[in-house]
């Protein structure tokens, strides 16, 4: 997962090609394994190998960052309840990574399709929602490792001091992709117990990014939990009952152990 984190960026550029028939039956694995947050929310991940069922509905003014072109997509639905975004984020991430370790390009769109409109296109089941898609397919140019991104500095992300050790696991996070680049993540780092806050930047992205928002915190942590995994650490998530620090909103705990 550390490589293909240091691979992964949004492709909005994509071959006419469609994925091999091999890469689909992977991709499908990948979708059964995927370890959701939480599991007490149902959800459900739609692989869409027609993209033209997505792109047909891409009407006047497109936007390339809203509305990406590929031919393929996953689209995730899920039951409303608390956490639901979050886990979202956390098991489509992995899945992005999985697929940027077979090669293929990936891209979160949050906007491309309205709920009315994709549950007259799909079967989405009851109690469930549509939630967002992830656009993929072979990119134009071949996946390379991202040498530099446009990322606040760890003193604005981290409130404490921390080991050296954790290096590796909290770049992770902040290479993580997140809505408009908002980058909502703040650790509170205690010893080896990491808390996960969301950090409302400004008025304008807490109103604007309300939802996306919450998603990018599961995909952040989908990065600090499988680089920390890959590291040889048992990781236990908890909710916490966790008091906000200032402005920041309280999501998760991640305790790290070596055996």
């Amino acid at each position: 997962m550390l490589q293909a984190i240091k691979l992964r960026k949004s492709i909005r550029n994509y071959k006419d090609s469609v994925v091999s028939p091999q890469h689909i039956q992977n991709i499908k694995t990948i979708i059964n394994e995927a370890k959701p947050l939480f599991d007490n929310i149902p959800m459900e991940v739609l692989l869409i190998e027609d993209g033209t069922k997505i792109t047909d509905t891409f009407k006047g003014l497109i936007s390339k960052y809203t509305k990406v072109k590929a031919p393929h997509y996953l689209a995730f639905t899920s039951e409303i309840q608390e956490g639901h975004l979050e886990n979202i984020g956390f098991i489509g991430e992995e899945i992005v990574l999985k697929l940027t370790g077979l090669g293929i390009g990936t891209c979160w769109l949050g906007s491309a399709i309205k709920q009315d409109l994709f549950k007259t296109l799909f079967t989405v089941r009851e109690k469930q929602s549509y939630i967002i898609l992830v656009a993929f397919g072979y990119p134009v140019k071949p996946l390379e490792q991202v040498v530099t991104r446009k990322r606040f500095d760890k003193s604005k992300l981290i409130t404490s001091t921390f080991d050296p050790k954790y290096e590796p696991i909290i770049q992770s996070l902040i290479d993580a992709p997140s809505s408009i680049n908002s980058q909502p993540w703040k650790l509170a780092i205690n010893n080896n117990k990491f808390d996960l806050l969301l950090e409302n930047r400004n008025i304008l992205s807490k109103k604007i990014l309300k939802d996306t928002n919450h998603i990018d915190m599961g995909i952040g942590l989908s990065h600090l939990y499988n680089s920390a995994i890959e590291l040889d650490y048992k990781v236990d998530l908890k909710k916490a009952s966790h008091k906000d620090i200032g402005s920041s909103l309280y999501i998760i705990s991640a305790i790290l152990n070596k055996d």
